[in-house]
């Protein structure tokens, strides 16, 4: 059942996610945040915005921001990050996003050093310039093709250029039917048509010109993202209504039914989101990574 689903996840890869974040960017803002990654915690009594707060220093420490000239934001999305990383640099800094919709909000943000463009990280190599550090946050599941993808990004990159990537996995060594109770349904629903596990991102690092620098699994760090995202959802099928669906879809797209049934699918997403992080299946890794 599911196959059929990743098949066509792969050929549309860029209609799905232009529908997809049409129909619930506007969704996630409303009841998670303007910011679409995770924080990462250090105990349970720390507050969202500090945990935010120090998640990005240290991010733009990992990419040594202050001496780079040319930063790329993989995936952008609303722009948020990236404009947190132009506060923090003189560095020029580019975002790039495959969503319209996602950019759409980006124009709120006026600064000399920071820059959009609407862009397919699948074709980083065709943006005609290079860049001295690069990071990719929550984003990298949804592409067809992970390898071919770091191929790509690895081009644009000057060597000692560090890219940090912060990604979705799956449990290494799970078996099919493990895969299709828990897995499979909330990727259907995301229009993910694969998830990489740890070994296989390790490879393709090294086949694309990378060096390893830093590897974690984030997920004890993570786990108030997945159960906030989680009573975020059922806090909003308390309040949502179908006739108030409309209104979080995107006007710059025509979506009619097929944007509220998009929406409609983000919660029994989170459902299985959960399933995933509670029995394991579902990990937030960290990697830090160099061009060679």
């Amino acid at each position: 059942m599911y196959e059929q689903d990743f098949k066509n996840f792969k050929n549309d890869y860029v209609m799905n996610m232009e529908n997809m974040f049409a129909a619930v960017s506007d969704l996630y803002a409303e009841y998670w945040n303007d910011l679409f990654h995770f924080a990462i915690f250090e105990n349970d009594k720390e507050s969202w915005q500090s945990a935010f707060d120090r998640t990005h220093i240290k991010y733009m420490q990992d990419i040594k921001i202050k001496s780079a000239e040319k930063v790329l934001v993989l995936a952008c999305g609303r722009g948020g990050f990236s404009n947190i990383i132009a506060q923090n640099t003189k560095a020029d800094v580019l975002g790039i996003d495959i969503s319209k919709s996602q950019l759409s909000h980006t124009k709120k943000f006026k600064r000399d050093n920071l820059r959009f463009k609407h862009h397919d990280v699948m074709k980083v190599d065709e943006l005609g310039e290079t860049f001295d550090a690069a990071v990719f946050l929550d984003a990298a599941c949804y592409l067809p093709d992970k390898n071919k993808a770091l191929s790509k990004i690895s081009k644009v990159l000057n060597p000692g250029a560090r890219l940090l990537i912060l990604d979705w996995c799956k449990k290494s060594g799970l078996n099919k039917i493990q895969e299709e109770l828990v897995l499979h349904p909330f990727m259907k629903y995301w229009a993910i048509s694969g998830l990489e596990t740890e070994k296989t991102y390790a490879k393709n690092f090294r086949n694309n010109d990378f060096r390893l620098i830093n590897f974690r699994d984030l997920n004890d760090k993570v786990r108030r993202n997945w159960e906030f995202g989680y009573h975020c959802a059922i806090n909003a099928v308390n309040q949502l209504s179908i006739s108030a669906l409309p209104r979080l879809v995107w006007k710059g797209m025509k979506l009619g039914s097929n944007g509220v049934r998009l929406i409609k699918e983000q919660f029994p997403a989170a459902v299985y989101i959960k399933v995933g992080y509670d029995v394991g299946f579902l990990r937030y890794v960290y990697y830090l990574v160099e061009k060679i």
